[in-house]
């Protein structure tokens, strides 16, 4: 492929508007959906979490599949990977709406059936667009920093929605402190249009560059079975999916109660929209910082103090709540620099884990590798849906109720801070003793692969 222009700008923006279209399906999806079943659909959160649990796994195991059918599919020129995302980007935008249909009034059981079809099946369709988008980046280039770069501006992406949906969310979605149940459908559309145009433009913008001369060239069937084996032997894949899973399943928790958080704790729903505001600060002075920080320090070493960090200060707060909203979310917003380096570097740690399995075994297999990855993140956020539902009724959240009690106030804070600190500390624990990619470790590799192509290229 050389007549495909060089890596630019270009690319970043179309990778970060990528992102940006997965998000305004996937993360409105999951901000807003286990609320809009509580409290619109008045599910009980037990009957949620056990819906999410079974859902969630499903879609963990539909990954390595749609990995392996990815990377059996041969380049004819139009790419590998950008043709899944513009065929099913459309069906999955469809599908982001009709999750939020009103169906209040339907029979219990009826509602709880709607839930898990409407479920299963947008997940499907959001994996053929995940799995083939997460492996795209290892093929725009092999160059590690404009990696990283691509790692940055794909987080921007995300910050991009989390910044307007929390602050345009609760103020549209919410009246008088109770639910508006046109609105959430509302809100779906315009993010599932976004979301779709912004895929498109992804498809046009982005470009495959890396074509290994001895995969493109193989004519057996891909052993699926050693591949695996392979995977299982990758320790920087290993340590990347173990820390994700622990650090997603706290995170998931605690922004699953996040709505709770200020809607009963706090008594003023709206008052996210403040927290989204300022968001846009920290996120700025993520993005700008993080690139020099992770090339002097390392991008493990990075995410390691900044994460350390953030689980001091919230282990402050477990002990003393907070009860002035506005010093919780300047403090929260301080914390989110410290966990920043986790949410936008692992992308980067990913395509290092691909590296690592090519230099290895041979073969890079992004499609397995990557889904390998993001069967882990389902898993995750399988477990941290359904937890956070669990959590939500061990509290004592009561569906009919409009205001909660102060009991579950106070249960629901230390549920929040406790679940930050367990998390984030078992994920550095992992990331410390299992993931081998240091900075010095991931520029050696980096070199002797070079080393590799270039006198395979010569054969």
């Amino acid at each position: 492929m050389n007549n495909v222009r060089p890596f630019s700008m270009r690319d970043k923006i179309g990778y970060t508007l990528g992102d940006l279209g997965k998000c305004c399906t996937e993360q409105f999806r999951s901000m807003f959906l286990a609320v809009f079943y509580t409290l619109v659909l008045k599910v009980d959160p037990v009957h949620v979490g056990i819906l999410m649990l079974i859902t969630k796994f499903w879609d963990a195991i539909n990954d390595p599949i749609i990995g392996a059918i990815v990377d059996s599919r041969v380049n004819k020129g139009k790419g590998k990977f950008i043709p899944w995302i513009r065929a099913f980007a459309f069906p999955t935008s469809v599908l982001c709406v009709l999750g939020f249909l009103n169906v209040g009034n339907w029979a219990y059981g009826v509602r709880l059936v709607y839930m898990f079809v409407s479920y299963v099946v947008y997940e499907i369709m959001y994996t053929c667009v995940d799995v083939p988008f997460g492996s795209l980046s290892s093929v725009m280039t092999d160059d590690v920093n404009q990696r990283t770069d691509l790692s940055r501006y794909r987080s921007l992406g995300g910050t991009i929605f989390m910044t307007v949906i929390v602050i345009v969310g609760p103020l549209f979605l919410y009246k008088d402190n109770q639910p508006v149940p046109e609105n959430f459908l509302i809100m779906a559309a315009v993010c599932a249009i976004i979301g779709f145009v912004c895929l498109m433009v992804t498809c046009a913008w982005c470009k495959e560059r890396v074509v290994l001369a001895p995969v493109a060239k193989k004519k057996e069937k891909l052993n699926y079975f050693e591949v695996i084996k392979g995977i299982a032997r990758n320790k920087a894949l290993l340590g990347c999916m173990l820390a994700s899973f622990i650090g997603i399943v706290g995170a998931g928790m605690v922004n699953g109660l996040n709505t709770y958080l200020f809607r009963d704790y706090f008594g003023n729903v709206k008052i996210q929209a403040i927290s989204g505001t300022l968001s846009v600060l920290w996120s700025l002075i993520a993005f700008v910082g993080i690139k020099f920080v992770a090339k002097k320090f390392g991008k493990k070493e990075w995410i390691m103090y900044s994460a350390l960090f953030s689980v001091f200060v919230f282990g402050i707060l477990f002990f003393f709540p907070i009860k002035d909203p506005m010093t919780f979310i300047i403090i929260n917003g301080i914390c989110y620099l410290g966990v920043c380096g986790f949410q936008v570097l692992v992308w980067a740690l990913v395509n290092d884990a691909i590296d690592y399995q090519e230099l290895k075994f041979g073969q890079r297999n992004e499609g397995i590798v990557y889904s390998a990855y993001t069967f882990f993140r389902k898993l995750a956020n399988a477990v941290s849906g359904s937890m956070g539902s669990f959590a939500l009724a061990i509290a004592g959240f009561k569906v009919d109720e409009a205001v909660q009690s102060e009991a579950f106030a106070g249960n629901l804070w230390k549920t929040y801070t406790g679940l930050y600190v367990v998390s984030y500390l078992l994920a550095v624990l992992v990331l410390k003793f299992v993931y081998p990619l240091t900075k010095k470790k991931t520029a050696e590799m980096l070199e002797e692969l070079a080393k590799r192509r270039k006198g395979e290229a010569n054969d």
